[in-house]
């Protein structure tokens, strides 16, 4: 059957090469961080000889947030297409390969742009994780839902958070660690008052922000994404910076040396370094071809990408900092309190409702509306066009 980081253990030579910037899981090169420093495992194992595994450390993590209590952390990322799902794979992996069963996780995206299927999936499906995204979301921001929701007929911001958060209390009942996948950048969904950072409050998860690699524009994106979420009451972990380049001035080991030093000069910040990800040039492009993959090949490239992810990420400090969180340790929502700018991040519907039992105007209708003024309509199984201008969010 197929290799899985449970029954078979990590696959750590499968594609790792010095010039892929794939690191073998088997071999004295692993790295591991301590306070935001990555550090090599010989050094760490001196420090915490339980430390000295990955496996034992994100195992370590999850337990900090004690019995009965279900880590959610929210993944979102500081722009489209910049390996959210990618990432939530490759935590989901690292929890499996830590002896966490399947029915100990579990995955959602609760608002999304697309539909079609993703490698995310095609594992979970493998692994026997639940999975809810694409038609299955709570909310799908399909061609026309926005301007139908404006025009009062798919009833209010409150309702949608409501349904959102009440699918997400369901699936955290009697599990370890929920990963909720986001939607795009933080503001998508603003024009329904059920952006990124509405949903994390929501759903009471801290953000964990995924940037794209560099130096000046990394960390500036990661300021301006970070006080999204700040400002509306939002904890944010911190950060990994995805898709480095393999060599050349802003390679991912050179960018990863400044991003850590600015981050260590941030005095009183608690967002954290969480690492720098390298390209893995087997795996650009696949959000297209996943449904024309085989799906033994999809299960293997997942595999890869979850080696390759777990050697460069500090994923026991997510999930212990996940852990450790108010939100996660409170087990409540957060106080409301009036905020400058409430007014902007939450629209009034036209229609008020009291609950979040409510019926929206049907999808088909909408879709039959808006192909008279012209919108673009996709068919559900396989994309959805994007009413905030940015392309549907495949993986």
């Amino acid at each position: 059957g197929p290799i899985s980081p449970v029954r078979g253990g990590w696959p750590g030579a499968v594609m790792a090469s010095p010039s892929n910037g794939l690191a073998p899981m088997d071999t004295d090169e692993r790295h591991y961080f301590r306070n935001g420093a990555p550090v090599v495992a010989t050094a760490l194992s001196k420090v915490s000889p339980a430390m000295a595994e990955v496996s034992a450390a994100v195992r370590a993590a999850v337990d900090l947030a004690g019995d009965g209590r279900c880590i959610r952390l929210f993944v979102a990322g500081a722009v489209s297409h910049v390996g959210k799902t990618t990432v939530c794979l490759s935590i989901l992996a690292a929890l499996r390969q830590a002896g966490l069963s399947a029915a100990e996780l579990a995955y959602v995206k609760p608002a999304t742009q697309c539909e079609a299927p993703d490698l995310l999936k095609e594992w979970c499906d493998d692994e026997g994780i639940e999975y809810v995204s694409g038609e299955g979301a709570p909310l799908v921001f399909y061609s026309g839902f926005t301007r139908s929701f404006l025009s009062g007929e798919q009833g209010t911001s409150t309702q949608w958070l409501e349904r959102i958060a009440a699918k997400i209390d369901d699936m955290s009942r009697g599990r370890r660690v929920l990963v909720v996948d986001g939607v795009g950048f933080p503001a998508v969904g603003s024009i329904v008052g059920v952006d990124n950072a509405e949903v994390a409050k929501a759903v009471r998860a801290p953000v964990l922000l995924v940037c794209k690699s560099g130096v000046g524009a990394a960390v500036d994106s990661f300021s301006l994404n970070c006080s999204y979420f700040l400002a509306r009451g939002v904890p944010v972990l911190g950060a990994l910076f995805n898709m480095g380049d393999l060599e050349g001035f802003n390679s991912w080991d050179k960018c990863a040396e400044n991003i850590q030093l600015w981050f260590s000069q941030s005095g009183g910040r608690r967002e954290r370094y969480y690492g720098v990800v390298p390209v893995a040039p087997e795996l650009q492009g696949l959000r297209e071809k996943v449904s024309q993959t085989d799906p033994s090949q999809l299960r293997r490239l997942a595999l890869l990408n979850a080696v390759h992810f777990a050697s460069h990420v500090d994923l026991p400090g997510i999930l212990g900092d996940a852990a450790l969180d108010t939100w996660c340790r409170r087990g409540a929502p957060p106080a409301k309190k009036p905020r400058l700018g409430d007014s902007f991040s939450t629209p009034v519907a036209a229609v008020p409702a009291a609950s979040s039992a409510f019926q929206s105007k049907s999808r088909a209708s909408v879709a039959a509306a808006a192909s008279q003024l012209g919108g673009e309509v996709v068919a559900e199984a396989s994309g959805v066009a994007s009413e905030h201008g940015v392309a549907p969010n495949f993986i």
